[in-house]
């Protein structure tokens, strides 16, 4: 039975490539036209969903001889999760009948385990419980340190550790473990020391218990590396995955973010690939802006602003939907329609948890105003005649503070519910002015006429609805 590593930290690279992209070559390659004996069968872990120690599932029964259908199954997978390998050996190990019959588990992981169960422990279980029960472990990217830790699986019930730092020696191992017997006498010769052509290798995550970030899913995000004890601090990238290969030495890696930073010291080596994680003490924010009619205004004219409210940092979105990673802490989160604080509806104060992602709504219970110009022969004026704008009322009646301002009649004036001046002004020769008390309702697209007298000394005519 092959145990399968499909934790998000698979999506790192070595070499250039994702390890996923290799593994699945090097399934593709190894298994794809083998001939071997006996019944083969596939669990993987971390698959479907991120951040559950339960994400296990025997995609493969260990029933029949085809690999193909391991190989497809590999193929299949995209990596996203935890790394519950101790429970996935076990598993397989429970699948295959270790009580009754030898059994042989092979585990191919990239990481250690980080659902706080003992792999150490269940193979001392294993072993004394089986009846021949064997696991191979195959270190995909292993530090020595990482593969030490893990290679007690293999120690305690007679298996074979195997150190793959690249794509020929997985699938040496891999051949050895699953298409070929292992003995006793058979020797895997120690590569030549040979530089990596990326020797340190970076993943971040929200939180120490989250899931490595996948491209994309971090935005304002800076990585810099600053050589120690002294040394110029040097941008090295922008992604929550990077693989880069810098001179052997001690430093400090940087991770700044929306409202936060997390430094981490790491020592890089010349012939050794070090894997570097970056835990930020950050959430996600993930916010929508619901209309009470949908084709009032065009979403594109939504944009976010969420402001700490310890600090009073201001972050700002230009999106219609916040989807964005800051530092854990209470926010007030507001939308602004337009740019113009005027049309805001008030703000949604929330906390933000590392590693946790917040969701919410906020109701945009925005009302609109069409205003058409005509002339009183009826002819429609250019559009670029008018002026119209929308005030806020002194006691007086006069105008106060603008709300929203339209040059032309191509787009409407948008407001929250209330009472306004409707401020129109004509650009021609005529320079008149005319005021209008105004209701915005909230959800509704209400449409004004003004009808313009041809003689520019006479004044507009009343509002006609």
């Amino acid at each position: 039975m092959i145990v399968f590593d499909a934790s998000g930290s698979m999506w790192g690279q070595i070499d250039g490539v994702n390890k996923i992209v290799t593994a699945r070559d090097v399934v593709r390659e190894t298994l794809g036209d083998s001939t071997r004996k006996g019944a083969i069968g596939l669990v993987a872990y971390g698959h479907n969903r991120k951040g559950d120690c339960a994400d296990i599932e025997m995609l493969v029964p260990p029933s029949n001889t085809d690999t193909s259908r391991v190989v497809e199954a590999v193929a299949a997978i995209t990596p996203r999760g935890k790394t519950p390998l101790t429970d996935a050996v076990r598993m397989a190990a429970k699948a295959m009948r270790h009580t009754e019959q030898p059994a042989t588990v092979v585990l191919i992981t990239d990481g250690l385990e980080t659902c706080g169960s003992d792999p150490c422990a269940l193979a001392r279980e294993l072993e004394q419980t089986g009846v021949a029960f064997t696991a191979h472990v195959v270190g995909f990217g292993l530090s020595a340190k990482d593969g030490a830790a893990v290679s007690c699986l293999a120690d305690e019930t007679g298996g074979r550790y195997f150190e793959a730092d690249n794509k020929d020696e997985l699938a040496a191992a891999l051949s050895l473990a699953v298409v070929e017997k292992i003995t006793p006498q058979t020797i895997i010769k120690d590569p030549p020391q040979i530089e990596p052509k990326h020797n340190l290798q970076i993943n971040v995550q929200l939180s120490p218990d989250s899931p490595p970030l996948e491209q994309g899913e971090i935005d304002k995000l800076i990585l810099d590396l600053i050589p120690q004890p002294d040394g110029a601090t040097k941008n090295i990238g922008y992604s929550p995955v990077m693989a880069v290969k810098v001179a052997q030495g001690e430093y400090i890696l940087r991770a700044k973010y929306a409202g936060g930073q997390s430094d981490l010291p790491i020592s890089v080596q010349q012939f050794d690939t070090t894997h570097a994680t970056v835990a930020l003490d950050a959430g996600v924010v993930d916010f929508r802006g619901i209309q009470l009619s949908t084709d009032l205004f065009p979403p594109e004219i939504i944009s976010w602003r969420i402001t700490n409210v310890d600090t009073g940092e201001r972050h700002e979105r230009y999106k219609p939907d916040l989807r964005a990673v800051f530092k854990a802490g209470t926010y007030d989160v507001a939308v602004i329609l337009g740019r113009k604080d005027a049309l805001s509806p008030a703000p949604m104060r929330v906390k933000i948890e590392a590693g946790e992602v917040s969701e919410g709504e906020i109701l945009l219970p925005h009302g609109a105003l069409r205003v058409d110009n005509v002339s009183d022969t009826g002819e429609r004026l250019p559009d670029h005649f008018m002026r119209f704008g929308l005030w806020t009322a002194r006691d007086d009646g006069t105008p106060e503070n603008l709300v929203m301002l339209a040059n032309g009649t191509r787009h409407p004036l948008l407001s929250l519910p209330g009472d306004y001046l409707l401020v129109a002004e004509d650009w021609g020769i005529g320079k008149r002015k005319y005021i209008q008390p105004i209701s915005i309702r909230p959800g509704v697209l209400d449409t004004l006429r003004i009808v313009m007298p041809s003689d520019p000394a006479a004044p507009m005519a009343v509002v006609q609805q």
